[in-house]
């Protein structure tokens, strides 16, 4: 029942891509030219700027909570309208810090820290399972006991990354910065490169929240078993997740030195890892499915769908690093308009189309939405790695400041 509120909040918090992705790169420039007296600027722009803006969209989000709600829940059951509201209404109060542990691991990452980015992850995902399992389970809280236990999480995530950033790394003192004050030119810069990935970001999340409206209309057995298998598959995730952050990151950095042909044998064995690891986690995933899915529920039904979810998931996960993790690289490299398009593409006229057809029309129910999900990973992997064989994705420069205009344009 909570993917579809879920996907609701985290299409808004895409936005954030405008900030966190360009923070990245900016951060990484100034990094690379040892410049930390800009990096630490850049950090503080960034980082004030993510606030402002998540409690701004919080409190619209707040303001319209209930029409958003009814939109994504059209047609079920009043009592799971109430329970999406209630939900909506607690996990809210968390997006800023969402927003704020995006924007600390993009810079982190830019800095060449790619580490504390994955155990923030770690951690957010643990306390996740431990908080929701003690606030359902053990307390009965219900629907109120899973909103706590996700945004909680999320703080506790928030307030790890940011210790880290306060407490210092080698390039950046964030503790050391001194009182705020808006600086344009280096927002404009987040801007500049981050608006490729804002856009993609946001229409591509679209599609996914019209799919979780499409599971919507199935039903509250298959809307919870969707939920369940999601947050699973999340967890198998974790990996090729990370995998895609360091691709951006190294890959940027070799681009930035024009070394090119590195660039592309790195990005070419970090798709090869990442899709070796996701297969040996997803063939463990199979035996196991059942287990894990009984740490959520008892409901028999939910059991055995979502064990089948995930176990059909499992069969897909050689091309998902190729979907995600080469495209990762493919950013750092600055082609964020192509991944953008075929991003779009993929999104819209597999994922979506038939998704549709085969979950609504044919009546595959949620595996006819996962199986559709295949098919737009299967058609991305295949168009990025033609774009990895050629070398138009290796042309693209990261700007200078004396480069950059307000009027800003698709890299």
């Amino acid at each position: 029942m909570n993917q579809t509120i879920i996907g609701a909040i985290y299409l808004f918090q895409y936005l954030h891509h405008l900030l966190w992705g360009g923070g990245t790169v900016v951060v990484a420039q100034y990094v690379g030219r040892n410049d930390y007296a800009k990096a630490n600027e850049a950090t503080m722009q960034g980082i004030i700027s993510t606030t402002f803006i998540s409690i701004f969209i919080m409190i619209l989000l707040l303001v319209f909570n209930r029409p958003l709600i009814q939109l994504v829940y059209h047609g079920v059951e009043p009592q799971v309208m109430e329970y999406g509201i209630t939900y909506f209404s607690i996990v809210l109060f968390s997006f800023p810090f969402i927003a704020l542990t995006l924007m600390a691991n993009g810079i982190l990452r830019g800095a060449g820290d790619t580490k504390i980015a994955a155990i923030s992850n770690v951690v957010a995902n643990i306390f996740n399972i431990l908080l929701t399992y003690l606030f359902l389970y053990v307390f009965k809280w219900e629907i109120v006991g899973a909103a706590l236990g996700i945004s909680l999480a999320r703080v506790i995530g928030t307030l790890y990354v940011m210790w880290i950033l306060i407490k210092g790394k080698k390039a950046i003192q964030f503790g050391k910065i001194q009182l705020y004050r808006p600086q344009f030119n280096y927002l404009r810069q987040i801007f500049y490169v981050g608006v490729p990935a804002g856009i993609e970001s946001i229409i591509f999340h679209l599609g996914k929240l019209l799919t979780q409206v499409f599971i919507g209309g199935m039903g509250a057995i298959a809307m919870s078993s969707n939920s369940i298998a999601n947050s699973i598959i999340n967890l198998i995730n974790i990996p090729g997740n990370s995998l895609t952050t360091v691709a951006t990151t190294i890959v940027g950095q070799e681009i930035g030195r024009k070394e090119t042909a590195l660039a592309r044998h790195t990005l070419r064995f970090i798709t090869r890892f990442g899709a070796v690891c996701l297969v040996i986690l997803g063939a463990f995933s199979i035996p196991t499915a059942w287990y894990f899915v009984a740490l959520y529920t008892d409901n028999p039904e939910v059991l055995s769908y979502a064990t089948r979810l995930i176990q059909l998931n499992a069969l897909a996960t050689p091309i998902w690093a190729f979907s995600f993790v080469l495209p990762g690289g493919l950013k750092g490299a600055g082609d964020g308009k192509y991944t953008m398009m075929t991003a779009i593409i993929g999104m819209w006229m597999f994922r979506v189309g038939l998704g549709y057809l085969f979950g609504v029309v044919l009546g595959w129910g949620v595996a006819g939405i996962f199986i559709a999900m295949f098919v737009d990973w299967a058609v991305r992997g295949i168009l990025y790695v033609i774009r990895l064989r050629g070398d138009q994705w290796l042309n693209h420069h990261f700007i200078d400041e004396e480069e950059i205009e307000l009027n800003i344009t698709v890299t």
